[in-house]
């Protein structure tokens, strides 16, 4: 190993160089941050639709599923991050995140997935990539990639199943507004004509009151 003086003198020889070919002109430069600038407003826009409309929606199918999970409330605009709790049933805490990024040129657009489960009682695949061209993006290769992962996560959480009630056996819907909520975190409850009822919000099972008929169907004899 070289003395720090040597190499100090080494980094001001390079930084002396007075033969180094400069790679691009002024304006050169200024085209090439003229087409960065539009390749990177053109990936913000397409990764926020991407999110939005392909990953997000499939992220919010799996965890509906389950009363233990729930998406992280601080989301960056390409990332969603989904946290499953530990639980009598599923004895471990596992999460699965999903981004959309770009290369150093903003010309690829990637896909990234990661997962863990704390502790590890089975094998998995922690990450993976799917990369496109930013200008051909095919959304139908990218919803289908989503939900291979996603199928796979669920698999192999459910591996560790202590086998108990129904993960979805706790879960409910608010018959007002739709939000599937669980049972044991409603914020109300209500009966009508013997069947129960859960709500997200008193507000909810205020209009539920006033108009149950317009929000749920009974057949009576």
């Amino acid at each position: 190993m070289s003395e720090l003086a040597d190499f100090a003198k080494h980094v001001d020889d390079v930084l002396s160089d007075s033969s180094r070919i400069r790679h691009w002109t002024v304006e050169q430069s200024k085209q090439y941050m003229a087409d960065y600038a539009l390749h990177r407003d053109g990936f913000e826009q397409l990764a926020m639709q991407l999110m939005q409309t392909v990953v997000a929606p499939r992220v919010a199918t799996v965890i509906n599923r389950f009363s233990n999970a729930q998406i992280a409330d601080d989301q960056l605009p390409h990332r969603i991050t989904c946290w499953f709790d530990a639980c009598d049933r599923f004895p471990a805490l596992a999460r699965i995140e999903f981004s959309i990024e770009h290369d150093v040129r903003f010309e690829k657009l990637i896909v990234h997935t990661q997962s863990w489960i704390r502790p590890a009682f089975v094998r998995y695949r922690e990450q993976d990539n799917l990369t496109q061209s930013l200008n051909a993006v095919r959304k139908g290769e990218v919803a289908d990639w989503v939900e291979e992962r996603l199928l796979e996560f669920i698999d192999t959480y459910m591996r560790i199943d202590a086998g108990e009630e129904d993960p979805a056996a706790a879960l409910a819907t608010d018959p007002v507004c739709g939000m599937k909520i669980d049972r044991s975190k409603a914020a109300t409850t209500d009966s009508y004509y013997g069947h129960s009822y859960y709500f997200c919000s008193n507000a909810c099972h205020a209009a539920f009151q006033e108009h149950p008929e317009a929000y749920v169907q009974i057949k009576t004899l």
